[in-house]
């Protein structure tokens, strides 16, 4: 039988959190290990003692490749997530050349704005001298 545990830790925490629980397999590794090296054949049947070998390294293969996709996950979740960083100081070193940039973007930002009214200007204009040419008779 198995069960799911849900539990919550800091960031911080994660690593060794992980390292753990993947630690705590060490006993069935261990016990594996124990059953090939103290084995011999007066002590009971071969397979017996492989089958069991196999279900111990079984049950800590299926764990720790769970705890391997879990930390995948999180490093996958934790460099997909753009936290929000702290706001850039102006430099105190020289704030005359940041006011200077700021002064200068918004007086390109000002030019930008005097060339779209020149342009709705003379629209306008080209617009209303179209309506009065329509207008006027024509001799013929």
């Amino acid at each position: 039988m198995r069960a799911t545990i849900s539990f919550e830790t800091d960031v911080d925490q994660v690593e060794g959190t992980m390292a753990v629980l993947a630690c705590s397999e060490e006993h069935n590794l261990r016990a594996a290990a124990d059953f090939l090296s103290n084995f011999t054949v007066l002590d009971g049947s071969t397979l017996d003692v492989i089958t069991e070998v196999l279900r111990l390294l079984d049950m800590s293969t299926d764990q720790l490749k769970q705890y391997r996709n879990m930390l995948l996950n999180f490093e996958r979740a934790r460099f997909e997530t753009m936290l929000p960083q702290p706001a850039e100081l102006v430099s105190q070193a020289d704030p005359v050349s940041n006011v200077r940039e700021v002064f200068e973007a918004a007086q390109n930002i000002n030019k930008f704005g005097n060339f779209i009214e020149k342009l709705n200007s003379e629209s306008a204009e080209s617009g209303e001298n179209g309506e009065q040419d329509d207008q006027q008779p024509q001799e013929g």
